[in-house]
């Protein structure tokens, strides 16, 4: 008797084999938009069959190592990642897996058309799309509510096509004393230096690779309730790459963000 071995699946075009991605495409977009844009849809669906898919794999394979000490004892916390996760982030950059939402080639489209890249770029990615996810909020976030300097030097670099200027970021909330209700939030901020000195622990950090992040805090000497919560921008890490007064404990094994 010989042996029998079944054929694993053979991953195809992405953008080809969704007929619902391809049908919302056309019923959500007038003719001329979903005209202009199917070809990089479909360009995209074959990169995620292909060298995207290739570089998640590798990625989940290699995943990150933190590292608190420096060989002579000195405490460091640097979160060391694949060069295919980075890669992945450049990919990102360079589809515009974020920047599309911003630029608004399309109008009041280019929202669907932004949904339609990260559907076909998030499944390969290694989640990569977790660490876009917050960086996209944060744009959204500095274009509505930030100050002129945001705008100006920040708000560009998180929405370039440029991989060599692209920031991410993180959103700092969750803490052991509230989980996912921010009203237990236990992080105060002081003024000190005309800055806001924050203090305090999150049980959870995204994104703790990214240049920025967004974080929650109450403006006070201690906690209380009844003191309303502030979004604060904050810079992780100081001009020589070291982390400026943030300490990580560990990298938790969280589903979804293994790579």
């Amino acid at each position: 008797m010989s042996e029998f071995f079944q054929d694993g699946p053979v991953l195809g075009n992405q953008y080809d084999e969704d007929r619902v991605l391809r049908s919302y495409v056309r019923w959500k977009l007038p003719p001329d938009v979903a005209n202009e844009i199917v070809p990089g849809l479909r360009r995209l669906g074959e990169r995620a069959a292909t060298d995207i898919l290739a570089l998640g794999n590798a990625a989940e394979a290699s995943p990150p190592r933190h590292i608190p000490y420096d060989p002579w004892g000195r405490r460091i916390d640097r979160i060391e990642v694949s060069d295919a996760w980075k890669r992945l982030e450049r990919i990102a950059a360079e589809e515009g897996i974020v920047a599309t939402a911003y630029e608004r080639r399309h109008g009041p489209w280019s929202r669907v058309h932004q949904f339609a890249r990260l559907h076909l770029y998030g499944p390969s990615s290694a989640t990569y799309t977790c660490p876009l996810a917050m960086t996209d909020g944060a744009a959204r976030v500095i274009q509505l509510y930030g100050d002129d300097w945001l705008k100006r030097q920040v708000l560009p670099r998180l929405i370039t096509r440029n991989p060599e200027d692209l920031w991410t970021s993180g959103q700092w909330m969750t803490e052991r004393t509230g989980g996912s209700d921010v009203r237990g939030t236990s992080t105060v901020a002081r003024p000190e230096a005309g800055q806001y000195r924050l203090y305090g622990t999150k049980w959870f950090t995204s994104a703790t690779t990214s240049q920025i992040a967004m974080t929650l805090a109450r403006i006070g000497d201690v906690p209380d309730a009844r003191t309303p919560l502030s979004l604060f921008y904050l810079e992780l890490r100081d001009q020589s790459g070291d982390m400026r007064n943030i300490r990580v404990h560990r990298l938790k094994d969280k589903l979804g963000t293994h790579a």
